[in-house]
């Protein structure tokens, strides 16, 4: 730990402990603040689940759904006295089929329809639909596809879930690989079926479109279509899907809080709601009841009693998609934002402890503990936020502190705020059993007074202290330290080319990574030395070359006071054997 840590530190840690000793220890709701209990709380939280819908029914809901959501916790915040909320209108493409369905075609068997779901961002098909036979390419990998021909076929990969939301299917291009071989669709079986999923190079959204249809069906369907592709009769797979992709109105819903003045900060509190994309008490919607609490509590103090500014934003779609009110909300309020600090929650009611069993095929009991990840951009206030949730019983782990990091939910604000994002990740994440009957009253009173308590502390450090922290504005800036590395400096023609900026060697004193979805903030650009169009992204990417040679790839990291430092790296690309 550097000198300066140990001492930001050595004085929050001493704050914290006056504060501690001064405010409320019991983990019970604030005796001066009793208007929101935790059972009006669970009310909200399975409300907003019943308007999202279950199963696969919560994969379908557009607009209309959208507008409910977000006026379900409008009337909530006005019942609660909190008038001045207000809808902040937004405009994002709909990624969701108006109608779908497989069919399967076989000698001496009856016309067979497949539960299936269609992944996001995906063409459709015809009116009248496609029909083909199945091409089985077991995982997907690339010597699986040489010994598959799927031209003019049906791709069929078999996928597993990493860490119960990463598909292996997207990780090793398979579904890409399929596309470039001449498949006319892919089904991508064994995933969670009632989750919607996304490509390879996600988030995508149009005109950015993948140009053939990709459904996912769950393990049993898998079974069934494996045994059929490999089994040597003949038959027929009929697929229909009519999708829009068409722009749509929403809203964020969004709380401004004035304070006293006396400082030049506002507190963002920020979560997102899924419906229209995910379904479930844990994503996100115990985030979004308690949040209508904490704004409840918050307004009701004194206004004499509040050092800063604050602004509650609940923000329409999901985070990691910049099809989403995220970066809309960014841009509205930049000036705002430019001395935020950032409380982000996302899954902050927890929830009980469930797990999919891929070798049984269902949801069962655990004894292991759901991950809570305090992920932050800034030392101090990661530190309290974790001895916070310690004491209400939230058992939390922290990303490998450093100067760079991920930003407050890909573009809620600047990377030069000081941030926190609170990310649970449930075993049974985005699975059937993501329903509010997870989540218990002690839960829900524990997260209330947990979040408050951080927010509490936010409040009283002095003006400046966390910014400090993070990003020093009395120090001089100097030039980032970058190198490329790269998975192979030799690859042939059409391998998928990984690279990304080194961390072993990166260093720099004033910045963080941002996605580039508000580009005048912190980001990275990569020349790929091909004439192809520079990547502008994150400190990892790809690339294919489709013509041998010997090419300098160029990166240029530009820190949030554009100070800008440039690696290269030569890679030799030889034509295929």
């Amino acid at each position: 730990m550097t000198a300066r840590r140990i001492t930001s530190f050595t004085i929050m840690l001493s704050l914290s402990i006056l504060l501690f000793a001064c405010g409320d220890r019991s983990g019970e709701f604030p005796e001066r603040h009793t208007e929101v209990s935790p059972q009006t709380i669970m009310e909200w939280l399975s409300d907003l689940c019943d308007i999202a819908g279950y199963g696969i029914d919560s994969g379908i809901q557009t607009q209309p759904k959208l507008d409910e959501a977000a006026n379900y916790i409008l009337k909530n915040l006005h019942v609660h006295g909190l008038s001045q909320a207000r809808l902040e209108p937004i405009t994002a493409n709909s990624p969701y089929p108006e109608d779908y369905e497989i069919t399967v075609e076989a000698p001496n068997e009856k016309s067979r329809t497949i539960a299936c779901f269609p992944l996001q961002w995906t063409a459709g098909t015809p009116p009248g639909g496609i029909t083909g036979e199945l091409a089985y390419v077991g995982d997907g990998s690339a010597s699986n596809f040489r010994l598959v021909d799927v031209g003019g076929k049906i791709a069929l990969i078999d996928e597993k879930m990493m860490r119960g939301y990463s598909p292996t299917g997207r990780s090793n291009g398979a579904v890409v690989t399929a596309q470039e071989k001449g498949a006319i669709a892919v089904i991508r079986a064994g995933l969670q079926l009632y989750s919607p999923q996304f490509q390879k190079g996600d988030p995508v959204m149009p005109p950015d479109i993948f140009p053939i249809p990709v459904f996912s069906v769950g393990r049993s369907e898998g079974d069934y279509l494996r045994n059929l592709a490999v089994s040597g009769k003949p038959h027929a797979v009929k697929m229909a899907l009519d999708v829009p992709h068409e722009a749509i109105t929403a809203s964020n819903v969004v709380f401004e809080l004035p304070g006293n003045g006396r400082m030049d900060e506002v507190i963002l509190v920020g979560t997102h709601y899924d419906t229209g994309m995910f379904t479930g008490a844990v994503d996100n919607n115990g985030s979004v009841a308690l949040m209508i609490a904490w704004a409840r509590y918050f307004a009701s103090k004194p206004k004499k009693s509040r050092n800063r500014d604050m602004i509650f934003a609940w923000l329409c779609g999901h985070d990691f998609d910049n099809n989403t009110g995220h970066y809309q909300f960014a841009e509205a309020h930049k000036d705002q934002l430019q001395k935020a600090i950032v409380w982000d929650v996302d899954h902050a009611a927890i929830g009980t402890r469930y797990v999919f069993d891929e070798i049984q095929g269902k949801i069962v009991p655990t004894s292991e503990d759901n991950e809570i990840y305090i992920i932050s951009n800034n030392y101090t206030f990661a530190r309290l936020a974790a001895f916070t949730m310690d004491k209400y019983g939230f058992a939390c782990t922290q990303n490998q502190f450093g100067s760079s990091g991920s930003g407050p939910q890909w573009g809620m604000a600047p990377t030069t705020s000081p941030w926190v994002n609170f990310a649970t990740i449930p075993l049974y994440y985005h699975s059937p059993l993501d329903t509010p009957e997870k989540i218990t009253l002690d839960q829900i009173k524990r997260a209330y007074a947990a979040h408050i308590e951080v927010l509490e502390h936010v409040d009283a450090t002095p003006e400046g202290f966390l910014r400090y922290d993070n990003i020093d504005p009395t120090r001089p800036n100097t030039p980032p330290k970058v190198r490329i590395e790269v998975l192979s400096d030799t690859v042939r023609v059409g391998d998928l080319v990984l690279a990304w900026n080194d961390s072993y060697f990166y260093s720099d004193d004033k910045t963080a990574y941002h996605y580039p979805g508000v580009p005048y903030w912190a980001g990275t650009t990569w020349d790929w030395g091909d004439g192809t169009p520079v990547t502008v992204g994150g400190p990892m990417v790809n690339h294919v070359y489709s013509k041998p040679g010997t090419y300098t790839v160029t990166m240029k990291f530009t820190d949030t006071e554009n100070a800008v430092g440039t690696a290269t790296v030569t890679i030799t690309v030889s034509d295929m054997p």
